[in-house]
């Protein structure tokens, strides 16, 4: 199969949407038939597989986390987070230590130690891009989240988070401008 690179991450030209596993598209296959899917899309040469946290109330992530123990370190695991303005988050820390939580669930139910690509499910135009690439910036210095993307965003705001969180990684050019969420 064809490879593609996403910046750092190398991954099969065709990725494998879990989503249906667990919901969505009329029946699911019994938990059993749907790890074989997986592991059989890995022997056809997939390696990149995408998952959410919201889908199933979490169970489509322990779904992928089971089927990609055995070979998880040949594979690159993609989850979202779908990540709304909450009335109690006053300050960047306190979206960090939200999100934070949030990728440590996504991280036990996966069964990993380290999500590959993280996305923002869908960009929140009511929270800054910014603010949202403040916390994945500490989250890949942290070694939690290896990189991480936004999905339905504008090129304007993927400029805009890329001048928080540029691709080197550079811990010193992470910004926090401190404005309230």
């Amino acid at each position: 199969m064809h490879k593609r690179k996403l910046r750092d991450l190398e991954v099969s030209a065709i990725g494998y949407g879990c989503m249906g596993l667990s919901l969505g598209y009329g029946a699911v296959p019994e938990r059993g038939e749907a790890i074989g899917l997986i592991r059989k899309a890995y022997d056809l040469g997939c390696t990149f597989f995408d998952t959410a946290e919201i889908y199933a109330m979490g169970s489509n992530e322990e779904l992928v986390g089971e089927a990609l123990k055995p070979i998880r370190d040949q594979v690159v695991i993609a989850t979202k987070i779908m990540y709304e303005k909450n009335d109690e988050v006053s300050s960047n820390e306190k979206m960090l230590q939200q999100i934070r939580g949030r990728v440590e669930a996504s991280l036990r139910r996966l069964g990993t130690d380290h999500i590959d690509l993280y996305y923002q499910h869908r960009v929140n135009k009511d929270i800054p891009v910014e603010d949202i690439a403040y916390c994945m910036g500490v989250l890949m210095k942290e070694g939690k989240i290896l990189g991480w993307g936004q999905s339905q965003a504008t090129e304007e705001e993927i400029r805009r988070a890329h001048a928080v969180t540029p691709p080197d990684g550079d811990s010193e050019r992470i910004f926090h401008h401190g404005a309230d969420v």
